[in-house]
């Protein structure tokens, strides 16, 4: 009597237990040693090891000869490798196991005969169809064999499996399982029509639509007015103002002369400037009766002109400003259509600049401007209420087909659930997280930041000084990288941080890095940035201002770079149920924006490439570009049986309701 993989598997698990052996260390015992997942995939069924491997395996287990020795043999070799294709195939484990040995004769001739003649498509139809009833598979459809089969697919069983995976990254856009994407895509009497979602699209009709040149472009350095209170609002706590920005001026001169002179102050009067400066949404972030209070005098005098009441001319200039952002809502709400939808969170001035400044270069992009796409840009509008903002995202996430979420140092609430409303309704969401790019001296996070620890660790050697040059085995990824950027920025002249400072002020926030530096050469730091960020000057860092400056790159360029990793592999909204379907529906994280707009335009013609990518635990779908993982399958046979029920209950259930 044959023995099957499956048994033959049970054997080596048991065995591999008695000598309590982890599968690891059993793939490290034999010699030569194999890979830890050689020994689960055979302990699961699911394919047999080279037979030298296998040898090797079994002698030193004890195992005896006759539960193994058949594996050797070329031709059943070649039936395991069939059946490993028509289980990935159908999404469940098959074997002739159950058959008697008669029947297991006639089915083995049968599915060496399968790939020993040359066929008609009508032939090799028949021929894949007969012997699938011995492994109690359904037949498949004349359509389905041939948009995925044909005679090629038999020509062996390595071929067959090959096909096999075509037919997946298919599926796996569609389906929550294998199963249930083999029973409906041959049940279908409509193939073609089934599929037709992930046919390429067309993008004429964008191209010939009327131009959309309806927005009030508001200019950066009017957008701060959109992150104030309604100017009606401003001119009715005039006088609350005054008295907040009075007290921080004060308390900003005491402490330039006196660190504990907020000692000084009555618990009553902290109290109550806490107060104002809630209710004002002042960018100091912890009180003055918190022990994390931490503001210099520069930045409580910079608060003092944020935060003061506004001269008659400026409540008149954001009246302006807010009335456009009101007309431009109401241009969004209108639009014919709305194709991209950007979620962002905007707290401070260095915010909207990044998040328009995104816009204007992703929608302008070679690659998008032809399109005339519609996109919602939330630096151009503005209404006071909550609610009603909280309403406009929300239609926007319902129109749009598809959701930009521009990733920042940290998130907000509002914004995650926005993502994840988009990937729940199956619709893309591409994350943009900032990269430090300066070409003058080859820099470009992105690109470093995916090289491995051994490549970091040979440029800096390279490049750094002597002690560089000595491994560090203490050192991790981060850290070698922190190194490898600030080797190269300190190798920058003063004209090219100035540059670097002005190209991504707004997004690593340099301004609110401030507190990263000692708090009596705050001022200094800050005073350089408006010289070269809002006056545009080229004045030359001085050496302290430098050190602080190069500091806070490699500090937020790294940050982003964890960020950006943490999307792709960690974050809990890197994959979300699309709910209709029980689909798995993933983020694309992108770096730059001429990627960004490349993927957004393949993503509208319905022609993202990407590859089928398997482990131990899961079927992923990767976009080829980002490396983002866009749709997955488990492995686990228990949720891949409940989301098959489940999903295909609910399939039903639709079917039959009147």
């Amino acid at each position: 009597m044959s023995v099957s993989l499956q048994e033959l598997g049970e054997q080596v698990q048991a065995a591999r237990a008695q000598k309590n052996l982890s599968q690891e260390a059993l793939a490290k015992a034999i010699s030569p040693p194999t890979n830890r997942s050689v020994v689960a995939h055979l302990e699961q069924g699911r394919r047999v090891p080279a037979p030298e491997v296998l040898t090797r395996l079994c002698e030193f287990l004890g195992i005896p000869s006759r539960f193994w020795k058949a594996f050797l043999e070329e031709d059943y070799r070649r039936r395991l490798l069939f059946e490993e294709a028509l289980s990935e195939l159908v999404g469940r484990v098959v074997s002739l196991r159950t058959h008697d040995e008669h029947t297991i004769d006639v089915a083995n001739s049968a599915v060496l005969e399968l790939f020993k003649i040359s066929r008609t498509p009508d032939q090799a139809f028949d021929a894949f169809n007969s012997v699938l009833v011995f492994y109690d598979v359904p037949q498949c459809s004349k359509a389905f064999f041939d948009r995925y089969f044909g005679p090629d697919a038999i020509r062996s069983a390595e071929e067959l499996l090959n096909h096999v995976r075509a037919y997946q990254k298919d599926a796996i856009r569609l389906f929550s399982t294998f199963e249930h994407a083999y029973e409906q895509m041959n049940d279908t009497l409509n193939l073609s029509e089934l599929l037709a979602p992930l046919a390429p699209r067309k993008d004429d009709k964008l191209r010939t639509r009327s131009n959309w040149e309806t927005i009030e472009i508001i200019p950066d350095d009017r957008l701060p007015d959109l992150g104030y209170i309604s100017a009606e609002k401003a001119r009715q706590e005039h006088d609350e103002r005054e008295l907040l920005a009075a007290f921080l001026r004060e308390a900003g001169e005491a402490l330039s002369q006196d660190k504990s002179a907020l000692a000084n102050y009555s618990e009553k009067k902290k109290r109550k400037m806490d107060s104002l400066l809630r209710k004002f949404n002042s960018n100091i972030q912890h009180g003055f009766l918190s022990p994390l209070f931490t503001p210099d005098p520069d930045a409580l005098r910079r608060e003092a002109d944020y935060l003061a009441p506004k001269e008659a001319s400026d409540l008149a200039r954001m009246a302006d400003t807010q009335a456009t952002a009101q007309r431009n809502l109401a241009r969004y709400l209108a639009a014919d259509h709305l194709d991209v939808y950007v979620a962002t969170s905007m707290r401070s001035d260095a915010d909207f600049v990044s998040v328009n400044n995104f816009c204007l270069g992703l929608f302008n992009n070679p690659a998008l401007e032809p399109l005339r796409l519609r996109y919602f840009n939330p630096t151009q509008s503005w209404i006071e209420d909550r609610v009603a903002k909280g309403l406009v995202e929300a239609l926007m996430l319902k129109r749009s087909a598809m959701t930009l979420y521009m990733a920042q140092k940290s998130d907000t609430f509002g914004k995650d659930s926005e993502a994840s409303v988009a990937l729940g309704q199956g619709k893309p969401v591409i994350v943009y997280v900032p990269r430090l790019y300066i070409p003058e001296i080859d820099l470009n996070t992105e690109s470093l930041g995916q090289k491995s620890r051994a490549d970091l660790q040979q440029l800096v050697a390279r490049e750094g000084n002597d002690e560089d040059k000595e491994p560090d085995e203490t050192m991790d990824v981060q850290a070698l990288l922190s190194r490898l950027i600030t080797i190269r920025l300190n190798a920058a002249d003063d004209l090219v941080l100035i540059k670097a400072a002005q190209n991504h002020w707004a997004d690593f926030d340099l301004y609110g890095e401030a507190t990263r530096i000692k708090e009596e050469e705050r001022g200094q730091y800050r005073s350089w940035l408006d010289a070269v960020v809002r006056k545009r000057n080229a004045t030359p860092p001085s050496p302290n201002v430098r050190t602080h400056l190069i500091g806070i790159l490699v500090a937020a360029a790294v940050g982003f770079e964890r960020r950006a990793k943490t999307f792709r592999e960690q974050h809990p909204l890197a994959l979300q149920v699309i709910l209709s379907t029980g689909v798995l529906n993933g983020i694309l994280v992108t770096r730059a924006i001429d990627s960004c707009a490349q993927l957004v335009r393949a993503l509208i013609r319905n022609e993202v490439d990407s590859d089928l990518e398997i482990d131990d635990n899961n079927y992923r779908l990767v976009e080829r570009t980002t490396r983002s993982t866009m749709r997955v399958i488990s492995r686990h046979t228990m949720i891949a049986n409940a989301f098959t029920a489940f999903y295909k209950r609910r399939r039903a259930q639709i079917a039959l309701s009147p």
